[in-house]
């Protein structure tokens, strides 16, 4: 049978419909290989404890099985899942078992798919590395010695080593496209709202956004098909649900779709700084040079002042602590101020944000930059939309990160810091990704491979679009997935564990 970084939605499908597995030998298989492999990874910090019983089930639903029928799928904790504990990272909230699963969660069993279990993230989602009060370091399939990257970290590595054929994250700053850059991943950012933030723990709510990490995309487009969707519990879903286009995601994967396309790109982002790796620039102009023999117009874009505007734009230190506190409390978690956790000391102290954050103001109206902050929110989306009416573009290409990931002794020695405005090491550097725009923008982006470096570690592209096109960039990303070499596989994810799989 497959090796499971072999498995996708459809040949899973095939499988089933062949009658040569079921659902239940997939799902062992895939728990057999958590159990195995994970004590290295690291990356699931839960497990199902429902999962056989769930896919027994499945296996007698033959005739109404959904598009994600018997689909194993692992999704990060700070997502409720009924039954199962959701601990948002924090060793201080490990005893909370929801008693419903958030909404995306919902239709994913709707779909058919099989929770496997739950996966590892920092405290609260708050930083672009993944260690975690709760679950300690997850590290990375490529490479154990390095970082998966954050928030979204458990999942990406998980997905990456073959634990899962695709997973779920959330995404405020990068959170979705940093660990699908640094693990070999495609990762969507959907456009705020396409999916239901119901049941998740916030950040920024206005920039929080969950979206699948997955092995291709057309495994992450069957995801966004089935996690999008209205829900009368969160406003922000009624606009997308009304101008999303007929039909799904999954239709628009078919060959042509660079052909013709106009692709904005930043120089700005794209080119190697001090510290950068120049093998990431390498391998993004590689995909560009691929684009524009498969028919793209590249067309190079200024961003005047952008960096001035996300600095001044960077939410979590004025809304992030009254936007967490009011989800625990509707979580009915056992606390409900993130003060008391960091004053408890039951917190990762590698990530200088949440301390950061913990004594920030409990409402932004009380802080006197809030509103100017807004303001210069808007300016920063006029700046980005500004190319796409110049020049008609169709997306904006440029690298997720301008490194590959970073290794746990350079995290662990202080050479990036957390991104909190004011608090410097003169000794560190600001992480440098290029995530943030999409999200403090408030648009729509997609990560997927663009090849590996001369040491074997994978880097990503993004393309950036127009909130409510997200159709756009899923047929843009699967027509350069199509026209690249396949992605790189982990060692780690290559042998089989069970008997099927």
């Amino acid at each position: 049978m497959a090796s499971p970084h072999e498995l996708t939605v459809s040949g899973l499908h095939r499988l089933y419909q062949n009658g040569e597995v079921t659902v239940s030998e997939i799902v062992a298989d895939h728990l057999d290989r958590i159990r195995a492999v994970d004590s290295s990874l690291n990356a699931v910090v839960t497990l199902n404890p429902a999962a056989m019983e769930d896919a027994a089930r499945l296996d007698t639903a033959l005739m109404t099985r959904g598009p994600l029928h018997g689909v194993p799928i692992l999704v990060k904790d700070n997502i409720e899942t009924a039954g199962i504990a959701t601990a948002f990272g924090s060793a201080a909230l490990s005893d909370h078992v929801p008693a419903t699963d958030a909404h995306l969660v919902t239709r994913l069993r709707k779909a058919g798919a099989v929770i496997l279990g739950k996966t590892t993230l920092p405290d609260f989602a708050m930083s672009w590395h993944g260690h975690s009060s709760r679950s300690g370091i997850t590290r990375n399939p490529y490479d154990l010695s390095r970082d998966p990257g954050g928030s979204s970290s458990g999942t990406a590595a998980a997905v990456g080593a073959g634990l899962a054929v695709a997973g779920v994250g959330t995404d405020t700053g990068g959170s979705i496209r940093i660990p699908a850059s640094f693990c070999g991943l495609v990762g969507i950012r959907p456009t705020v709202g396409l999916v239901s933030r119901h049941g998740i723990a916030a950040l920024v709510r206005e920039q929080d956004s969950p979206g699948p990490l997955a092995r291709s995309v057309t495994d992450a487009a069957a995801l966004l098909d089935a996690m999008a969707g209205w829900d009368r519990r969160d406003p922000f879903t009624s606009l997308p649900a009304m101008t999303r286009r007929k039909g799904t995601f999954s239709d628009r994967l078919v060959p042509g779709a660079l052909n013709g396309a106009r692709i904005g790109v930043p120089r700005e982002l794209c080119e190697t700084g001090s510290g950068d790796d120049p093998d990431v620039e390498h391998a993004v102009e590689e995909s560009l040079a691929a684009m524009r023999a498969a028919g793209a117009i590249l067309i190079e874009v200024r961003l005047p002042g952008l960096g001035t505007l996300l600095r001044a734009t960077f939410m979590y230190l004025r809304q992030s602590r009254r936007d967490l506190n009011h989800s625990l409390a509707a979580m009915g978690a056992p606390s409900t101020d993130v003060a008391d956790i960091v004053a408890s000391g039951r917190y990762c102290s590698r990530i200088a944000l949440l301390r950061a954050m913990s004594t920030a103001t409990a409402d932004p109206a009380d802080d006197a930059t809030y509103g100017r902050a807004l303001e210069l929110r808007t300016q920063l989306r006029h700046l980005i939309a500004a190319p796409f009416a110049e020049h008609g573009l169709d997306a904006l290409a440029y690298p997720s990160a301008r490194i590959t990931a970073p290794s746990r002794a350079d995290i662990d020695g202080g050479a990036f810091e957390d991104r909190v405005p004011g608090v410097h090491n003169p000794a560190s550097r600001a992480f440098p990704a290029n995530t943030h725009m999409a999200a403090q923008a408030l648009f729509p982006a997609i990560s997927t491979p663009a090849g590996t470096t001369s040491s074997g570690l994978p880097v990503g592209l993004e393309f950036l679009g127009l909130p409510h096109r997200d159709a756009d960039l899923v047929a843009l990303a699967f027509d350069l997935e199509r026209i690249r070499p396949p992605r790189a596989v982990p060692t780690m994810a290559t042998a089989p564990i069970g008997g099927t799989v």
